[in-house]
């Protein structure tokens, strides 16, 4: 593994210490007291000074670093993993603390966490080799060896390669992961969180263990309403390119199971709802209204937003905009309070748009959908939510899992619109009381419901490989994705 001490400063991105100089000096003879005791081959004694200088500065990147080691070095793959997951919650965008993480894991002998994580570490920094090796024996550990092969190459380690290569043509599959494991228990150094050679771009919000106030339960509200139901305008609906520059609402409806595809006519109950404003254009028009209400208009490739006031938007997709609006990058909400902690992250940051004006946003494959929220509380998944208007109240929150990433979600609440992404159409489907509905996280919309109690579970709970779903019971509605072909 990567080893911490080999870098001889430490430059953390993160450390909210503020301690006075006696505390400075003792922090720094237990952690070098702990440096020494490692390279010494003792990491009981290692393991003692290093916590002793995480009690004078509890967030030092280079004590959690070196902690995280001796633990890994002791067995104690529990904690050493829970040390990991702080450190990339703190350093999000940092490639070496996930590979650090995935090592944990295969040690674990859980490949398909180790190989998540060696894969993000890949996505934030491609040209990390030890990432690619490791990645290439966490395949191997899981059977795959044909990938495996692949990645072994990419890392320059042609004996694993050809390993792969025979191990291939005799198909001895069982033997092959063993000889992989036996790779992975040679010791391999930690690294540290600021050694990465590769600059890193900014990453999508980690897997951490929940923190007390930042769980969904924390974040759901006393009373919700049982009569609640979801008013939806029909997505991607057709319109004649360039979008024309105009704000007209679109007809309201109920999201129901097998809602038809963005070419379809409204369901029939849309006709006999009092029309709100002026008529509806024609398919085509590019009429303008005298003074053009926020919200959203979908077209064939394009979305356009209207901004009249303030609205909460993301600008992944922008093609152009006009008006006189300020942005203002937004932070996430816990309990009612702003963080410190960003919105999104990197183009898909949440956005705070104050003025008037209004942006066209290319819809490159995706599925735009806009809703109507009547006072009811909704949750939905952090990374579907494009936009809303201000009058909508939200806070962020999560559903912990034990194994793999946490669900992120948005909770929101009062009158207004708002607009969701997604792969395909929109599908709702009803949760009923003593039959709990089960949704892959990657399809996984939102929902809403009085009582619904939500938990991450495996798909298969003795085959966790093949992924996490979204346990809801009680009673209420939840919205999937169904993507095309499904």
């Amino acid at each position: 593994m990567i080893d911490p001490r080999t870098r001889a400063t430490d430059r953390a991105i993160f450390d909210e210490d503020d301690s006075d100089l006696a505390d400075n000096q003792e922090f720094d003879r237990a952690l070098s007291a702990g440096n020494e005791a490692l390279a010494q081959g003792n990491p009981a004694d290692a393991r003692i000074a290093l916590e002793k200088a995480l009690r004078y500065k509890p967030r030092n990147q280079r004590a959690r670093n070196l902690l995280g080691l001796s633990l890994f070095k002791l067995g104690e793959l529990s904690r050493a993993e829970e040390i990991y997951r702080s450190l990339i919650e703190d350093h999000a965008a940092d490639p070496t603390l996930r590979v650090n993480l995935g090592l944990v894991f295969l040690k674990q002998n859980v490949s398909a966490d180790a190989v998540r994580c060696f894969e993000t570490a890949l996505d934030l920094a491609p040209d990390h080799q030890k990432a690619q090796n490791y990645l290439g024996l966490a395949l191997a550990q899981k059977g795959e060896l044909a990938r495996a092969r692949e990645w072994f190459l990419k890392a320059g380690n042609d004996a694993m390669a050809d390993r792969m290569s025979q191990a291939l043509q005799q198909s001895p599959v069982r033997a092959v992961a063993e000889s992989a494991a036996m790779a992975l228990a040679k010791e391999q150094p930690f690294a540290p969180a600021t050694e990465s050679a590769v600059p890193a771009p900014a990453a999508a919000a980690p897997a951490v263990p929940p923190k007390k106030g930042d769980t969904l339960e924390i974040a759901r509200p006393k009373g919700l309403e049982a009569a609640s139901r979801w008013v939806a305008t029909t997505p991607g609906g057709p319109a004649a390119p360039p979008v024309a520059a105009e704000a007209s609402r679109t007809a309201k409806g109920a999201i129901v199971a097998n809602a038809p595809e963005p070419t379809a006519p409204p369901p029939p109950e849309l006709k006999s709802q009092p029309k709100t404003g002026a008529a509806p254009s024609p398919p085509g028009a590019a009429t303008r209204p005298a003074t053009p209400p926020a919200g959203f208009n979908i077209g064939a490739s394009e979305v356009l937003i209207y901004v009249r006031g303030e609205m909460l938007t993301r600008l992944d997709g922008l093609v152009a905009s006009w008006g006189s609006v300020t942005m203002k990058p937004e932070l996430k909400r816990f309990r009612g309070k702003a963080t410190d902690k960003p919105f999104g992250e990197g183009t898909r940051r949440m956005l705070r748009a104050s003025g008037e004006g209004r942006y066209v946003i290319s819809r490159e494959g995706r599925c735009f959908t806009a809703l109507e929220l009547n006072d009811e509380p909704a949750y939905f998944r952090e990374e579907v939510l494009f936009a809303f208007e201000e009058s909508i109240l939200f806070e962020n929150g999560r559903v912990p899992s034990k194994s793999g990433a946490d669900l992120h979600l948005v909770h929101l609440r009062g009158r207004g619109k708002i607009l969701l992404v997604t792969t395909g159409t929109p599908k709702a489907v009803q949760v009923r009381k003593g039959e709990p509905l089960r949704i892959p996280m990657d399809q996984l919309i939102g929902w809403h419901g009085p009582s619904i109690q939500p938990r991450l579970v495996p798909i298969v709970e003795e085959a966790p490989e093949m992924g996490v779903a979204l346990e809801l019971a009680g009673e209420g509605r939840a919205l999937i994705d169904a993507a095309p072909g499904r």
